[in-house]
């Protein structure tokens, strides 16, 4: 009989152990589960950023002689901007009825290269990605092969290159920096 006495409330302290080691593996679980959560919405708005970045690459391509109003376009803040007297946003030079970008024989090839650079940004704004070309090509690059740096940032990053700033996107020499959101990539 002294045996049973001695065990009495022994189970409940066993329940309390196993619901502790339960509530440590949850924790554990959760905390994994939104690191996980926090890489999938990075990798989306690289995703985003790279596909972004690409068109404007392939707009800049397409249209070669506009590359400095193209990067106008993008860096600068303005919705519209005048050139040759005509106001131009990234809904101009449409000329189907479907309002699809088209070329038309009124638009000049910098009115063009505006109109795809403030497409661009705006789709970027759109999707909560600022977008930037770096004023002076890639770091390290000039002449005949100059690069064109497209810089896309989201979060409290800025588009900057800089070594001062410490929400900039990279340093000047192009190295990114520690907790960046950003991404950058060459075009040319």
């Amino acid at each position: 009989m002294r045996q049973l006495v001695s065990q009495r409330g022994v189970g409940l302290v066993e329940v309390l152990v196993a619901l502790l080691l339960l509530a440590v593996a949850v924790l554990g679980f959760s905390a994994m589960q939104m690191t996980a959560v926090k890489a999938t919405d990075e990798s989306l708005m690289r995703t985003r950023a790279l596909t972004i970045m690409r068109g404007g690459a392939e707009a800049m391509r397409a249209n070669s002689a506009g590359i400095n109003a193209f990067k106008a376009a993008v860096n600068g803040d303005a919705d519209s901007i005048t050139i040759d007297s005509a106001t131009i946003t990234k809904d101009s030079c449409v000329k189907n009825t479907a309002g699809a970008p088209a070329a038309t024989d009124s638009c000049t090839i910098d009115q063009l290269a505006t109109r795809d650079g403030l497409l661009m940004k705006s789709y970027a704004e759109d999707n909560d990605i600022n977008v930037g070309l770096v004023p002076n090509g890639c770091p390290g690059t000039s002449g005949n092969q100059e690069r064109q740096c497209f810089v896309a940032s989201w979060g409290d990053t800025t588009v900057a290159l800089s070594d001062s700033a410490a929400n900039a996107c990279a340093n000047e020499n192009g190295t990114y920096k520690n907790g960046a959101e950003c991404f950058i990539m060459e075009a040319y």
